[in-house]
């Protein structure tokens, strides 16, 4: 039951910094549930609040195949959660890049996704620049800091993703 339970209720809870929120948007999933079907690009909507009703349930999350997908997080050494965790997917040449930590909420990057979809390279990745306005800023990392890790985490995940490696903890 845990193992059933678990992603449900982390994209219920909608933790800012909670790795699943950035895989439903990089992967485009749907979530399901006891009344109805939620796009993830619908599903979030702010910090720890999502397009779910009350008592409405999550009772299944579906995700279309990609073609290849990584997720690299750098750690918060205290919590095990995101100081910026970064999710990418590539399926029929379209890229998804779903970030966590980062902000308020988790997101996409669209800045990321356009560039990644007309040439995916780790460079393409690590060319673009992300502003720091509106990121997180906490004694776990500046805003500045953040921006910085975005497009690199995700010119690695784009290696693991050419390498077809799944990702990984740094």
């Amino acid at each position: 039951m845990r193992n059933r339970g678990t992603i449900g209720g982390s994209l219920a809870h909608n933790d800012p910094a909670a790795c699943y929120p950035s895989s439903i948007l990089a992967l485009g999933a749907t979530i399901h549930s006891n009344r109805r079907d939620i796009d993830a690009d619908n599903f979030i909507i702010g910090t720890f609040t999502t397009a779910l009703e009350p008592s409405e349930i999550i009772v299944a999350v579906s995700f279309p195949p990609p073609d290849c997908a990584a997720y690299i997080k750098f750690i918060n050494a205290a919590s095990r959660f995101s100081i910026v965790g970064v999710f990418v997917a590539r399926r029929h040449g379209a890229v998804r890049v779903g970030i966590t930590g980062a902000g308020h909420y988790a997101f996409r990057c669209g800045s990321i996704e356009q560039a990644l979809s007309a040439k995916f390279t780790p460079e393409t990745a690590r060319a673009v620049g992300i502003p720091a306005a509106g990121l997180n800023d906490d004694i776990h990392g500046s805003a500045e800091y953040r921006a910085h890790l975005i497009p690199e985490l995700t010119a690695r995940a784009v290696e693991h993703c050419l390498a077809g490696t799944p990702g990984a903890i740094i």
